[in-house]
C-alpha cells in the first residue's frame, strides 16, 4: 500500500501572499494603508497589490501562483471582507517583523530593508530556492517548513514559518500538526507502532459494541464479532456520493432495528426513510458517544498512549523538538551540502488586528513577533548541557476543564516547560491522534530574558 504524502496541502493561507508583497513595500506604505480604522483603504489598495504579486522579478511560486492572485479580489459579503482585511493586517505585521529581523541580523546595510525576491513555497518549490528543501524521502515530510523564503542578498536567504493570531494578546497558534507515531518512525519502533494500533482497534471496537448494547447503533451480530472485524466495517455513505465510511466513524443513530444483513447495506446508510440504517445525530449519535469516553479525565485509551511516550521519552522529546523547533536544520542543509549560501529560518506570528463595526472599527499594525531559529539553539543549549531527563507531565485541569476527545502535556526539563502539547483526535478514529504543540512561557523566557537553568 502506498505511503500517505505529508506534503503541505491544506488550503492556502492569505496572509503569506500579503507578507511578501509587504516585504517588497516600505513600512510606511504599509502603516499609511492602515490608518483608515474600516479597512476600506486596504481593500482601495488591493489591485495595486496584485501587480507586484504577478511580476516574478519580485515574488515567485512553486505552484498555486493563480490560487494566490484571487486573494486580491475584493470579496461579495461583509464577513469575507473583514477576513481579507485582518488577513493583510497579518501579512503586513509579517512584514514588518521579517524586515526589523534581517536588519537586526545585520545582514542588510544602508536603510531599510526591502527584499529582493520573495518565494513561495507549498507542494512545490521555486527552483532558486529548492537547494533549501529537505524533503524525507521515505514518506514526503517537509522538515524545512518555511512557507516563504526572502532573498535578502545573491547568498543569503531567510526561510519564514509564518503563523497569526489576532493581536498581541490572544493566544499562541499552534506550531504542529503532526500524527502521535510521527515520533516513533523507524524499524526499531515497528513493535511499539502494533501495539498502539492494537490497543486502538480494540479500544474502539469495544466503544462500538457497548454503543450496539446501549441501542445508540445496530449492527446484526456485532457482539460475536472479532475486535479487528469491528474495527474494518465500513459502508458506502450514499449522503456522500456513495464515500466510504468506517463504523466507528459514523456520527448518528440507528433508525432501524429490524435484523439487515451487512451484505444488504449498501445505499441504505444514511437517510430519514424506513430504510435508512443510520441517521445523523451530533447529540445521542456514536461520535459524541466515543467523544464522551474519550473526554474522561481517567481515558485508558490517553493513558496508553502517555506510557508509549514515556517509555520512549528521550526520543520522543528530541523528535518532537526538532520537528518543532527545526534544531537539526543547519546539519541538514549542511549535509546536502548547499555550498557558500547562508540560509537563516525564524517562527514569525503576525498580528491579524482588525476588528470590524459599523460604530466603532478598530484596525491595529503591530510587527510581528519573531523568533530566529538561533534564539532557539541558544534557549536550548543550556537545557540540553543539564542532566536531568525530560518529563511529560499531564495537566489535568486542562483536561477537565476541557471535556472533550483531548489530553494536554508539558514537555519539561530541569522544571523549564519546554512545549505545552495536545494530544486529540481530528474526526478521524481510524487515524492516530494529532499533536499540538506551542512554546512554554518559561522556554520563552530562557530564549531571550534569562538562563532560567544554567548549562
Amino acid at each position: 500500500m502506498a505511503k500517505a504524502s505529508t506534503e503541505k496541502t491544506t488550503k492556502l493561507e492569505p496572509s503569506e501572499i500579503f507578507a511578501a508583497v509587504g516585504l517588497h513595500m516600505t513600512k510606511k506604505q504599509m502603516n499609511d494603508l492602515c490608518i483608515d480604522q474600516t479597512g476600506s483603504t486596504i481593500l482601495s489598495w488591493l489591485s495595486q497589490g496584485r501587480v507586484i504579486a504577478n511580476d516574478n522579478n519580485k515574488v515567485q511560486y512553486g505552484s498555486s501562483k493563480s490560487t494566490y492572485l484571487t486573494f486580491f479580489t475584493i470579496p461579495n459579503t461583509e464577513k469575507k471582507k473583514a477576513d481579507l482585511i485582518a488577513n493583510v493586517v497579518a501579512g503586513f505585521s509579517a512584514a514588518i517583523g521579517v524586515k526589523d529581523f534581517v536588519k537586526g541580523a545585520g545582514d542588510f546595510s544602508g536603510g531599510e530593508f526591502v527584499a529582493e525576491k520573495v518565494f513561495m513555497t507549498g507542494s512545490a518549490w521555486p527552483r532558486e530556492v529548492d537547494k533549501f528543501r529537505l524533503k524525507r524521502e521515505s514518506d514526503g515530510f517537509d522538515y524545512n517548513s518555511s512557507d516563504l523564503v526572502v532573498k535578502v542578498d545573491s547568498e543569503t536567504y531567510y526561510g519564514i514559518s509564518l503563523k497569526k493570531k489576532k493581536n498581541v494578546k490572544g493566544a499562541d497558534p499552534t506550531l504542529i500538526n503532526k500524527a502521535f507515531d510521527t515520533f516513533l518512525q523507524g524499524n526499531e519502533f515497528e513493535n511499539v507502532r502494533n501495539s498502539l494500533k492494537q490497543k486502538r482497534q480494540d479500544y474502539f471496537a469495544g466503544l462500538a459494541k457497548q454503543a450496539a448494547k446501549n441501542g445508540i447503533i445496530y449492527v446484526p451480530g456485532i457482539e460475536s464479532m472479532s475486535n479487528e472485524e469491528v474495527w474494518n466495517i465500513s459502508f458506502r455513505n450514499p449522503l456522500k456520493n456513495n464515500q466510504l465510511v468506517y463504523l466507528i466513524n459514523l456520527k448518528g443513530t440507528n433508525t432501524n432495528n429490524n435484523p439487515v444483513e451487512l451484505s444488504e447495506i449498501k445505499g441504505k446508510l444514511a437517510g430519514t426513510g424506513p430504510n435508512s440504517l443510520f441517521e445523523e445525530d451530533k447529540q445521542n449519535g456514536l461520535r459524541a458517544f466515543f467523544n464522551r469516553e474519550l473526554a474522561k479525565v481517567d481515558n485508558e485509551l490517553f493513558d496508553g498512549f502517555k506510557k508509549v511516550l514515556n517509555d520512549n521519552i528521550q526520543i520522543f522529546a528530541d523528535g518532537l523538538i526538532d520537528i518543532v523547533l527545526k534544531t537539526k536544520m543547519q546539519a541538514g542543509l549542511r549535509a546536502k551540502d548547499i555550498g557558500g549560501y547562508n540560509f537563516e529560518f525564524a517562527l514569525v506570528t503576525g498580528y491579524a488586528d482588525y476588528t470590524p463595526s459599523a460604530k466603532n472599527p478598530k484596525l491595529n499594525l503591530n510587527a510581528a513577533k519573531v523568533i530566529p531559529q538561533h534564539s532557539i539553539l541558544c534557549g536550548l543549549s543550556d537545557l540540553q548541557g543539564n542532566n536531568k531527563p525530560y518529563i511529560l507531565e499531564l495537566d489535568e485541569q486542562k483536561k477537565l476543564d476541557a471535556d472533550a476527545a483531548k489530553v494536554f502535556f508539558n514537555l519539561k526539563k530541569a522544571g523549564v516547560t519546554i512545549l505545552v502539547l495536545e494530544l486529540r483526535y481530528k474526526g478521524d478514529f481510524k487515524a492516530q491522534p494529532q499533536f499540538f504543540a506551542t512554546l512554554g512561557d518559561d522556554f520563552i523566557t530562557q530564549m531571550f530574558d534569562r538562563c532560567i537553568v544554567d548549562r
